[in-house]
C-alpha cells in the first residue's frame, strides 16, 4: 500500500509547532520572569491571528457571509451574554474556569479533527480501530486536567481561579489506563509498520499530541507555563491549517467573490508572506481595541463584576470555538476541498 509521504508542510505542521511551543513555554520554566514577554509575544503572533483565521472563512467570500450570517450576528450576541450572565453570578473566577474548560476541549477536538484528515489521507487505516484511537487521544489530555485540578491551583493568568477538587487516587487511575492505551496504540503502530501500512504523519502527530498534552498538564509543574505550551502549539497549527486550507480552495486562480483572499493564498512565496503578514495587522488593532472598548463600556455600566475587556476578548474565544464546530464539518466544506 503507497502511503502518503511527509511534506514540508507536513513536517512544520507536527514537529515544527511542538518546537515552538515547547522553546516558548520552555523559556518561561527556567525563567518565569519572561512569562509576560513570551505571552505577549505569543498573544501578538499567533493568539488573535488564530482568531482572524477563523473569521476568513465567515467574512472574506461573498457566498461564505451569506450562508454564516447567523453565526455573525446572532451566535456572537448570545455568546456574549452567557459570558456575561457567568460574569455577574461568579465574577472572574466563573469566566477564568469556563474558558478552561473551553480551551481544554477545543484543543483536544482540533487534535482529532487533524488525525482524521491525516487518517482519510492514508486510505481510512481500516487495521486501526476509529473510536479506540479516539479514546487514546483523549485519555491523556483527561490525564492531565484531572491532575491540575488536583493540585488545587488558586491563580491562573495573574487572576483567582478555581478548579473542581479531585482525589490523587482519581488521577492514578486515570493516568494508568492512560499508559495502558498508548502502549497498545504503540503496539499497533509496530505491527502497522512491520506489514508496511504505517501512515508516518497519522503516527507522528499523535505523539506529538502525547507529548504536548503530557508535558503541558502533567509534567510542567507551573500552570500557566503549560497553558502556554498547549495554547502556542494549537494556534499555530491553527493558522497553518487554515492557511493550507485557503491555498486548496483557491488554487484555481482569484475568485472574484473573494478577491483578497484568493489573491493571498496563491502558492508563491513572496505572496504567502504578505498572506501572514496580513492576517497579523487584522489581528494587531484587537490588542488594542478590546481594552479600549472594555474600558469605555465600564464608564458606561459602572460596577461591574469583570471588566468588559475580558467579556469582549472571551467572547471572541468563545464565539470561534463554537464557529470552528461548525465550519470545519465535512459537509460544510467547499466542494472542490470535499471531493
Amino acid at each position: 500500500m503507497l502511503l502518503p509521504k511527509i511534506s514540508h508542510f507536513d513536517f512544520f505542521l507536527i514537529i515544527g509547532t511542538t518546537l515552538l511551543a515547547s522553546t516558548m513555554a520552555g523559556v518561561t520554566v527556567f525563567w518565569p520572569l519572561l512569562f509576560i514577554p513570551m505571552l505577549t509575544l505569543h498573544s501578538w503572533l499567533f493568539g488573535y491571528e488564530h482568531l482572524w483565521s477563523t473569521y476568513t472563512r465567515l467574512l472574506f467570500h461573498s457566498e461564505d457571509r451569506k450562508r454564516y450570517s447567523a453565526l455573525l450576528w446572532i451566535v456572537f450576541p448570545i455568546v456574549f451574554f452567557i459570558l456575561f450572565a457567568i460574569g455577574k453570578t461568579w465574577g472572574l473566577k466563573g469566566i477564568f474556569l469556563t474558558y478552561f474548560i473551553g480551551q481544554f476541549y477545543h484543543t483536544v477536538r482540533q487534535s482529532w479533527g487533524i488525525t482524521q484528515a491525516y487518517r482519510r489521507d492514508a486510505g481510512g487505516m481500516s487495521w486501526d480501530s476509529e473510536w479506540l484511537s479516539e479514546l487514546t487521544l483523549w485519555s491523556v489530555p483527561i490525564w492531565g486536567f484531572l491532575h491540575r485540578s488536583s493540585q488545587r491551583p488558586n491563580e491562573f493568568l495573574f487572576q483567582d481561579f478555581w478548579l473542581p477538587p479531585v482525589p490523587k487516587v482519581v488521577v492514578s487511575v486515570a493516568g494508568i489506563i492512560s499508559i495502558i492505551l498508548w502502549l497498545y496504540w504503540a503496539y499497533t503502530r509496530l505491527m502497522a509498520l512491520r506489514r508496511k501500512e504505517l501512515d508516518a504523519r497519522h503516527t507522528l502527530f499523535m505523539i506529538s499530541h502525547f507529548f504536548v498534552f503530557f508535558l503541558g498538564y502533567i509534567w510542567i509543574e507551573e500552570l500557566c507555563s503549560g497553558w502556554l505550551l498547549v495554547n502556542v502549539w494549537h494556534n499555530v497549527q491553527y493558522i497553518l491549517y487554515v492557511w493550507a486550507f485557503n491555498q486548496k480552495r483557491f488554487v484555481l486562480g482569484v475568485d472574484s467573490k473573494a478577491k483578497v483572499l484568493s489573491w493571498l493564498s496563491q502558492k508563491k512565496l513572496g505572496v504567502s508572506i504578505l498572506y501572514f503578514l496580513f492576517t497579523i495587522t487584522l489581528a494587531l488593532p484587537m490588542i488594542y481595541f478590546l481594552p479600549l472598548a472594555g474600558m469605555t463600556l465600564d464608564e458606561l455600566f459602572k460596577n461591574q463584576l469583570v471588566p468588559f475587556a475580558v467579556l469582549l476578548a472571551m467572547s471572541f474565544t468563545f464565539h470561534h470555538y463554537m464557529v470552528d464546530g461548525v465550519i470545519w464539518k465535512r459537509e460544510h466544506l467547499p466542494a472542490s476541498i470535499n471531493r
